[in-house]
């Protein structure tokens, strides 16, 4: 949110925030005539709230747009955006494709199938002298040499080349380590969110649980069309007490680590209304349910009873 706020005005991007993204009335109304895209989380931090990328994407093109998704908490083993029509998916790769918190990294990944031969994104009808060919002599725009892959090749050949945000060789290395365990890695990570957010859903002291991988959750019709491997690892839940409580639930737990990190192979613990959420506006926080009692999971690789019973103890502790 900081950089949507703060940083992006001060290059002309500007944002409408909708409270909803199912809201699909609200979407429809915001998009005016300088509209570039339609940017959206598949699952939502902390709330893991779904969004139907199928319908939003019907939505942006509908009106000459994109939809952009930003996948990390899923990653593309759990759920492919693309192929319910999203046009350009972002990952924090740090998160799950790692698994392992130990790079700063991300990815861009283009589906290919967006036109972005429109007035409504000149810059890539503008001629670029790198591309000026003896196949393409006079019109040699990203648009017009590249088509619908114009976008990546654009990021490719002048961000990418100028401004030099260059994954090191090292960070590559162990990102394709990580990456080779995806599937391992997150089928016992998602069995384990699931176990621990039914426990979480029968003790006394929990007020509300976040997860839309449960079978009662209101979303749960969406998990399962979106989501047959589960929707990720990470929930959040609240607690029926004060924001001391929750402290000290932080200050018992012995195995969850207190890091802001997601899709690790340890399982963390934040309050996002300190950490993770602190610089979003309070009115916001409230209607995305975060409050000074609310906790957010990543899980992680422990045994699931052993999480459990970590959690167990210090919420014991906490409202003793």
């Amino acid at each position: 949110m900081d950089e949507f706020e703060t940083l992006f005005p001060k290059y002309g991007i500007h944002f409408d925030l909708v409270t909803d993204i199912n809201d699909f009335d609200e979407v429809k109304s915001l998009i005016k005539v300088d509209t570039k895209a339609i940017y959206v989380e598949s699952v939502a931090n902390p709330t893991t709230a779904i969004a139907d990328i199928e319908t939003l994407a019907r939505i942006a093109h509908a009106a000459g747009i994109p939809l952009i998704v930003d996948n990390t908490f899923s990653t593309s083993y759990l759920f492919k955006p693309i192929q319910f029509g999203a046009d350009l998916v972002v990952y924090s790769s740090t998160k799950g494709i790692n698994g392992h918190g130990n790079v700063v990294s991300g990815v861009i990944v283009d589906g290919g199938r967006f036109d972005w031969n429109s007035s409504r994104f000149p810059q890539f009808l503008e001629n670029e002298f790198i591309l000026k060919s003896e196949t393409h002599p006079d019109n040699y725009s990203y648009a017009a040499v590249y088509g619908r892959q114009a976008f990546i090749k654009r990021i490719r050949m002048k961000y990418l080349r100028l401004m030099g945000a260059v994954l090191g060789p090292f960070d590559a290395y162990l990102e394709l380590i990580g990456l080779e365990t995806i599937s391992e890695r997150l089928n016992k990570e998602v069995a384990t969110s699931l176990k621990i957010a039914r426990y979480l859903q029968t003790n006394p002291h929990v007020k509300a649980v976040y997860y839309t991988g449960l079978p009662d959750s209101p979303q749960y019709p969406l998990a399962k069309k979106y989501f047959p491997k589960g929707i990720g690892t990470v929930l959040s839940f609240e607690l029926a007490g004060t924001a001391e409580q929750t402290k000290r639930v932080i200050d018992a737990v012995r195995l969850f680590l207190y890091l802001p990190n997601v899709g690790d192979s340890r399982s963390l613990i934040v309050n996002p209304i300190k950490i993770t959420h602190r610089e979003v506006p309070e009115e916001r926080r409230a209607a995305s349910h975060i409050t000074d009692q609310l906790l957010r999971l990543s899980i992680g690789l422990e045994d699931s009873d052993d999480l459990i019973h970590d959690l167990d103890q210090a919420i014991a502790s906490a409202f003793k």
